[in-house]
Parts: C-alpha cells; structure tokens; sequence
C-alpha cells in the first residue's frame, strides 16, 4: 500500500507556489473543469510535463479534467492525459463518470466509454480508473462497477451509505487500484480522516491490498496532510 493525498493545479502559472513545498507522494490532479481549465492549458502540455519530470515528486497517481468519457473528445483528452502519465511513470489514472441527460442509452453510453478506454490503454501500463458517484444520473454508478468488474478508484467521501462501501470493498478489494479517502460532515465532505476511514485503512492492509491511499482534503486542510499521512504509515505498520 501507498500513501498519499492529492495535490492540484489549474493554471502553468501555479506550477511553482502549488508544489515548491510539498514533501509527500501525490496524486497529480490536472486542471479540472475540461473547457475553462483543461483547454488552455493543453498547449501547455510539454511545459507542464517537462516541470514535473525536474520537480523529485513521487506521484503516486494522476487525476485527470473533468472531460466527459461518453463524448468523442476522450479520445483526445484521454490519450493526452496516458501519455503524459506514461512520461512520468505513472500507471495509475483516474477520470469521473460523467453525467448522462435524460431518456439516453446507459447501456449505449457505458459500451462507448468502455470501448474507448480499451482503445486508449492498447499497448500502454497505464491504465483508466472510474470514481465512484452516487447521483442516478451518472454513467456508471459505484455498484454497476462491481456487477461490470470495471476497475474503479474508490472514493469514501463520495458515498452516503457506509454499508455500500463495505460491500464494495468486501466484494471488488482486488479491482480497487485507487481509494481517495477523506471524512464525510453533515454539511460538506473532503474533510480529514475519521475512524471510518482508518477502519477502511486497516481493512485493506489486512487483505495485503496493494494499491494507493489518496487523502483528498479541502484546501484549508492541506496543512494536516503530511502529519495524516504519517498516521496512517503509523497504523498499516510502514
């Protein structure tokens, strides 16, 4: 098991302020929104890349924009993105299940996500994983993952139901390459780990799971990272 949280950036300009103090393993979340952030910055791509491959990081896994994997553009944004892991090392890549407008195929949308995401990973290591998202109208929700055996980052935040991640974890453990983990409050999420978390934690290392542990904070946490990080170091024996 690998520990670390994540660590975004929006804009080329941000490079330096957003990593010149980080000293902890991360996951490299890129800019997010897809047309306002993504976009801008994709001609940049070379630069960006040619930053962290100088910057001694240890990334432990990469978030990709916020595209839609239902759309044709994947193919585009989606092959940027496992080539520019594939320049770091990386083999782990995580995207969101968009969602889906009313009175579509989900059947017909999730065969063409599935299509381009093994058409994208085709002679690469790196490989795609889908977040887990609770809303209906999602493409894939968390248990249609486990029923389609698709390799998901597992995200404890995102999920309401404390026994839908126990049944998630108990039934898929070994097709879970990705946990982002953070608390859930009764008016927001992404906030420090709870003894939920810990036990989701201990759990995995019990099964000797080897994949990574991403704390994925509110940005007026990060400063507890690096001490949560050695927390959990602390209670899986590393």
């Amino acid at each position: 098991m690998r520990i670390g949280a994540r660590v975004s950036f929006d804009r080329v300009d941000q490079l330096e302020e957003r990593y010149k103090d980080v000293d902890f393993p991360i996951e490299l979340a890129l800019p997010w929104k897809y047309y306002q952030l993504w976009l801008p910055m994709e001609t940049s791509l070379g630069r960006v890349l040619e930053f962290f491959q100088n910057a001694g990081l240890n990334i432990l896994s990469i978030h990709a924009t916020q595209g839609y994997i239902t759309e044709d553009n994947f193919q585009d944004w989606g092959k940027k993105t496992i080539e520019f892991a594939e320049s770091l090392g990386v083999q782990n890549i995580t995207v969101h299940p968009n969602k889906l407008r009313q009175k579509t195929s989900r059947e017909f949308y999730q065969q063409k996500a599935l299509d381009m995401i093994e058409q994208l990973q085709n002679g690469c290591k790196a490989r795609f994983s889908i977040e887990t998202f609770m809303h209906h109208k999602r493409v894939f929700r968390p248990m249609e993952l486990v029923e389609m055996d698709i390799p998901m980052t597992l995200d404890v935040a995102h999920i309401y139901e404390e026994n839908m991640i126990w049944s998630i974890l108990t039934k898929n453990w070994k097709n879970i390459p990705v946990v982002h983990l953070s608390a859930k409050g009764e008016t927001g999420h992404h906030l420090p780990i709870d003894d939920f978390c810990i036990r989701v934690v201990e759990y995995l290392a019990g099964l000797n799971w080897q994949g990574i542990v991403v704390l994925e904070y509110l940005f007026e946490f990060h400063k507890q990272l690096p001490d949560d990080i050695a927390k959990l170091h602390r209670i899986i024996g590393h």
